[in-house]
């Protein structure tokens, strides 16, 4: 997909949803790809599979309102960028407690959706980026883990792709804070650790996939994925 972005769309109103799409593609100085939810209860688990670029997400919807459904993803995704839209300003101060990035008013104008992809461009751009060759590239931050297999190592990305290039995973152990050699064939993202499985040795992924932990490394990895979540807290 190179550059483009990827933008989730939640709102129980399906004429809501056509026309912001339809603002969001009329802009042409970005790549983006657009996924509708109609509920909460739709979006949520969609999110622990795969995190997108930035969520647009209504207020008022029937079942979980857009608050409910933003307090529930922080605890799952606390930098995950929310634009939060409704006919109302009320909720305006607890959006913005909870990290919205914006508030919009309905119905939405094509100037808050131009200023809200030229806010999202500005974000990505400064993403750290890791460089597989000398025109090749991911963000640091959509990779899930790196997994050594003889010569190459395969990056497992949070879009469900693979990127593979020759190389060795000790050449990375200091590659940042969020990554830990968990094993002599895995260096695993914490950031996107959902929970440790103590009985299989490994940590369980946002998407469901499995990292290994070297035999007698549990209690080390446990600790040191607790103090990264320690790290995230006090960076907010």
């Amino acid at each position: 997909m190179g550059n483009e972005l990827l933008i989730y769309i939640c709102d129980d109103e399906a004429d809501s949803v056509e026309a912001i799409e339809t603002l969001i593609h009329q802009e042409r100085t970005i790549r983006v790809r657009t996924e509708a939810f109609s509920s909460g209860e739709e979006l949520l688990p969609a999110l622990k599979t795969r995190l997108p670029d930035l969520l647009i997400l209504d207020i008022f919807m029937e079942g979980m309102d857009g608050i409910t459904v933003l307090r529930q993803i922080r605890s799952i995704a606390r930098d995950l960028p929310v634009a939060l839209y409704s006919t109302s300003t009320d909720f305006a101060l607890e959006g913005y407690r909870l990290k919205a990035v914006r508030y919009l008013e309905k119905p939405v104008k094509q100037a808050d959706v131009r200023e809200l992809l030229r806010f999202l461009r500005k974000t990505q751009s400064g993403r750290p980026l890791f460089y597989l060759g000398q025109n090749e590239s991911v963000p640091l931050a959509d990779i899930l883990y790196f997994e050594q297999q003889k010569h190459k190592i395969v990056l497992h990305l949070t879009t469900g792709e693979e990127r593979t290039y020759y190389g060795k995973l000790d050449q990375l152990e200091s590659l940042s804070p969020a990554f830990v050699r968990s094993h002599k064939s895995y260096l695993v993202n914490l950031d996107h650790v959902v929970a440790i499985d103590r009985e299989l040795s490994v940590f369980r992924m946002r998407n469901g996939s499995m990292a290994y932990i070297r035999k007698g490394e549990l209690p080390a990895m446990k600790r040191r994925y607790e103090e990264r979540l320690i790290e995230r807290v006090r960076s907010e």
